[in-house]
């Protein structure tokens, strides 16, 4: 009886908590506090150290980054990664172009990115499928700079 009511509890205040909702990091932060969600965030002290350990290749496109962050709700429970995709829907968009859109065996993708003067200076990737997850980049990223790195790792496909 008490799960039952915590599980209802919690639930009951995700919904409340989602009309609040203005942005993707508000979702990450309300939903990295969930049971069994994994939240992990990059911050650019450890991007700078990723760069010294990078080939010189690698090490232009880190330069640009900032911070990555990470949410993952696979191993949480159905409620939670319902509420998740729900919220996730009702996202507004504003400032961010929509770059692809892929829905393939049980994943829904989105990515979205917010462009400024040829530079990505936000870059989300959102899952809404079976197994719900939110990767956020945040920098200053050339975009010459990504389309030469997405060519040079997909020349072979």
């Amino acid at each position: 009886m008490k799960k039952i009511f915590i599980t209802c509890l919690l639930l009951a205040g995700t919904v409340l908590v989602s009309y609040a909702q203005k942005d993707y990091d508000d979702l990450v932060f309300q939903f990295s506090s969930q049971p069994a969600a994994e939240h992990i965030r990059v911050g650019s002290f450890a991007m700078r150290l990723a760069e010294a350990f990078a080939d010189q290749d690698d090490a232009r496109f880190i330069r640009d980054i900032r911070s990555v962050s990470i949410l993952s709700l696979e191993r949480c429970d159905s409620n939670v990664k319902e509420a998740f995709r729900q919220q996730a829907r009702r996202l507004s968009e504003k400032g961010l172009e929509l770059m692809a859109e892929v829905s393939d065996e049980g994943d829904q993708l989105r990515i979205l990115a917010e462009v400024r003067q040829d530079k990505i200076h936000r870059f989300i990737i959102i899952n809404v499928g079976e197994e719900p997850c939110l990767i956020q980049i945040n920098g200053s990223i050339d975009l010459s700079c990504l389309e030469e790195l997405v060519s040079q790792n997909t020349k072979d496909i």
